[in-house]
């Protein structure tokens, strides 16, 4: 009998070790990433459970607890919201996201991808985003300095960090700049409706309708008769026949591009003032 009690007293702290153990290892915190390039997080453990929120690629989430059926209670260290997802959505190895910079300053950035919708705030030259959605040439995109969330032209998107306008790569490595001749850097449209294509070719997608004394910035030209420009309202990009711009705003009748067969009956009418630009009477650029 006394050797029974003797052994008790041996198993009863090897037992209490086991169950700490076991009971420390259960709510042990565990770091995963997600893998989708957008997934949600559920009331329950069940797909048709309420979302929670929304997590990214490579978004990092603590587990806090599992069931048998594969879902996984996780925090998301980005916005600190608690939920359900299935396990098979994370990894245990850190994710590179894949960045792309932003083209323009002073870029929108929407709710919704539709240029009319009205701007929650503006993205800088340079600006990294995620990549987490595209629809009819539109990007949503994760910003990552502020980590908030809208939509964008995709083309307003770099895969590649571009040096701000007027640097050029030697200016930035201390080598002397060599500058080629001065050109306009902005155009103003010279017509009542100038349509910006896709392509520069007439047949091509229409991506923008400009009006009269419209600002844009000149990126490129194919041969003499094309120009590529980008409205900056927007930040939207197409090309246009390079006639229909000038390099100064418009201001007498005369100074408006038509169509040819329109010209010559308009050519014999006297020539009017159009209010500057900077008039009151013409509404802001963009408008």
């Amino acid at each position: 009998m006394l050797k029974y009690f003797k052994s008790i007293k041996v198993i009863v702290p090897i037992l209490s070790v086991l169950v700490y153990s076991c009971a420390t290892n259960h709510k042990k915190v565990e770091s995963y990433y997600s893998i989708p390039t957008v997934s949600y997080l559920r009331q329950g453990p069940a797909y048709d459970s309420q979302v929670v929120t929304e997590i990214y690629n490579a978004d990092k989430v603590k587990v806090l607890d599992k069931n048998d059926a594969g879902w996984w209670q996780v925090q998301s260290a980005r916005d600190q919201k608690i939920g359900w997802t299935q396990s098979d959505l994370l990894s245990d190895i850190p994710l590179a996201t894949k960045n792309y910079y932003i083209a323009a300053d002073g870029l929108p950035l929407r709710d919704s991808p539709n240029e009319d919708i009205v701007s929650r705030k503006l993205l800088g030259y340079g600006d990294e985003v995620q990549k987490i959605d595209e629809k009819n040439g539109w990007w949503r995109v994760l910003v990552e300095k502020d980590k908030s969330i809208g939509w964008i032209p995709a083309q307003m998107a770099s895969a590649t960090r571009l040096e701000p306008p007027g640097k050029s790569a030697q200016a930035v490595q201390g080598a002397p700049e060599t500058r080629g001749p001065s050109k306009p850097a902005y155009l103003f449209v010279a017509a009542e409706n100038l349509k910006l294509y896709l392509i520069p070719s007439i047949p091509s997608q229409v991506v923008k309708v400009l009006k009269l004394n419209d600002k844009v910035e000149k990126i490129s030209q194919s041969g003499s008769s094309w120009v590529k420009t980008r409205y900056l309202q927007t930040g939207v990009e197409g090309w246009a026949l390079a006639r229909y711009f000038r390099d100064a705003p418009v201001t007498e009748r005369n100074q408006i591009v038509s169509d040819r067969k329109k010209s010559l009956k308009k050519a014999s009418r006297p020539s009017k003032r159009i209010p500057s630009p900077d008039s009151e009477s013409l509404e802001p650029e963009g408008m």
